[in-house]
């Protein structure tokens, strides 16, 4: 772990003298992005919003594929700077989050990091560098760290990508309550990363009808206090927009190396290109692979399309992630989890809402795979599964269970806006192997609500209540069936 942390201080050094920007949007932001959609659809404007975190110069380069005037991308791109740009000087906050409860039903909305906590924020921005330090002073009941660093980063352009290193959250997908690839469930690890600035045109007639085309690629460290410890995840998604309001994306993470595994390049290679040695599931003999595990790897696509209409979106999304392969060299998958939902935008006078329903499976279906259940998120060779730190990176609600929620966001007014939450869920429907929520399979059901008001330019606050039908098993605990959050946030 030293090794690696010196190899993030190198980069530093070594790329000190480019250009730095502060680019990102958080899935935290999800309402100002929902706007910049709407007037995007009046204008005929593509944006690309299935990758967090977003990048302010992907937006701006938005894709216009119908006629439209210059000044409509303009004033698309002061939007973008209303909501978004840091001025050129310092930035610090202050934040203060309390809950009676540890709350652990999160969409990508929500941005607790824990039950309590002192969040100090701090930022330097200027035309050409900017640098994130973001300390959190935290009371958790399933972390003994007291002190994390989430969205701490540093980021510089260069050849038309961004080079980064830090504690990025991440959801990749069009999903907004239960994404199964990446969430900002579980805390983020450190690590370096890829992203493109503005996207690649390609003249070429193979590419070219793909239009615009992003990609992200990062490398992270795993926590040593797992079955495999330190372990290398890696993560790519591609994404491009072929066609008016149809968005694409491919999405891949590799789980490898750690200690007493290689972590050579030609492993990861071979983790990467080859089908049944990418995971290692070779040929079972007595009801055991035989071979070397190199990898746990999921991977799969995601689909989004807008209907425009009346100034209004109307969506529908789809998500479907395979874990790893089968026993066979030519099938590259072994199961399935999916996610479908759909959502209605429109403005009432001038003022956004939202409705969102999505229903998600993470009860594998069979395609080679032995068993139904016990597959997703887990492995025969890293047992601790796609988890960090015990949560875990994919879908909240985690393996062999299926969740819905409805969702009605709307704006109040300029400076405050209201969220409820209708969710219901089957945990672990099959009662064995791992899983956050227990062994129990006891279905519940609840409502969640937020109201957040911004009493001035500094000072925020925002206020959470979640009830459910019985206390929930979560780990080695139950939660308290009625919980109740405030966050303040005051910025410098």
């Amino acid at each position: 772990m030293l090794k690696f942390k010196n190899f993030l201080l190198l980069i530093i050094i070594l790329f000190s003298n480019y250009y730095l920007s502060n680019i990102w949007i958080e899935p935290k932001d999800e309402l100002k992005i929902k706007k910049l959609e709407l007037y995007s659809a009046k204008k005929n404007i593509n944006i690309r919003t299935t990758t967090y975190p977003l990048n302010l110069n992907s937006l701006k380069n938005s894709t216009i594929y119908e006629a439209s005037f210059l000044s409509d991308k303009i004033e698309l791109n002061s939007l973008v700077d209303k909501f978004f740009k840091k001025t050129e000087r310092f930035n610090s906050s202050i934040s203060l989050n309390a809950f009676s409860d540890d709350l652990m039903i999160k969409n990508s909305d929500d941005n607790w990091t824990s039950k309590n906590s002192i969040v100090l924020k701090n930022s330097y921005t200027n035309k050409n560098f900017s640098l994130n330090l973001n300390l959190h002073f935290i009371e958790d009941s399933y972390d003994e760290k007291k002190i994390i660093y989430n969205g701490s980063h540093i980021s510089f352009s260069k050849w038309n990508l961004i080079f980064g290193i830090g504690f990025i959250d991440r959801w990749w997908g069009p999903t907004h309550n239960n994404n199964l690839i990446l969430s900002n469930y579980a805390k983020p690890p450190l690590g370096l990363f890829i992203n493109t600035l503005k996207g690649f045109d390609f003249s070429n007639r193979f590419l070219a009808p793909l239009g615009k085309i992003d990609f992200a690629l990062f490398i992270n460290r795993l926590e040593k206090n797992r079955h495999i410890p330190n372990p290398f995840l890696v993560g790519t998604r591609v994404t491009f927009n072929p066609l008016d309001n149809l968005y694409l994306g491919l999405s891949r993470t590799i789980m490898m190396g750690g200690e007493g595994k290689s972590e050579s390049f030609n492993s990861f290679y071979k983790a990467f290109f080859e089908a049944g040695g990418g995971s290692g599931e070779y040929q079972r003999v007595g009801g055991k692979y035989i071979g070397t595990n190199l990898s746990n790897q999921l991977g799969g696509y995601d689909i989004k399309y807008d209907i425009k209409f009346n100034q209004n979106i109307a969506s529908i999304y789809f998500q479907r992630i395979g874990e790893d392969s089968d026993t066979s060299t030519t099938s590259l998958i072994s199961s399935y989890i999916s996610t479908l939902g759909t959502e209605f935008k429109f403005f009432k006078n001038d003022l956004l809402n939202s409705i969102v329903l999505e229903i998600s499976k993470t009860s594998t279906e069979d395609h080679f795979a032995y068993e139904k259940y016990n597959i997703t998120y887990a492995h025969g060779i890293y047992l601790s599964g796609y988890r960090y730190r015990g949560l875990p990176i994919g879908a909240f609600i985690d393996a062999d269970s299926k969740y819905s929620q409805l969702s009605f966001l709307k704006e109040v007014s300029d400076n405050a806006h209201f969220k409820l939450d209708l969710f219901y869920a089957e945990p672990n429907v099959d009662q064995s192997g791992v899983s956050v929520w227990g062994s129990s399979g006891k279905p519940f059901y609840g409502l969640k609500t937020k109201y957040k008001t911004q009493f001035s330019k500094k000072l925020s606050m925002e206020l959470i209540l979640s009830l459910t039908d019985k206390k929930l098993p979560f780990l080695d605990s139950n939660l308290d069936r009625n919980i109740l959050g405030i966050i303040t946030e005051y910025n410098f």
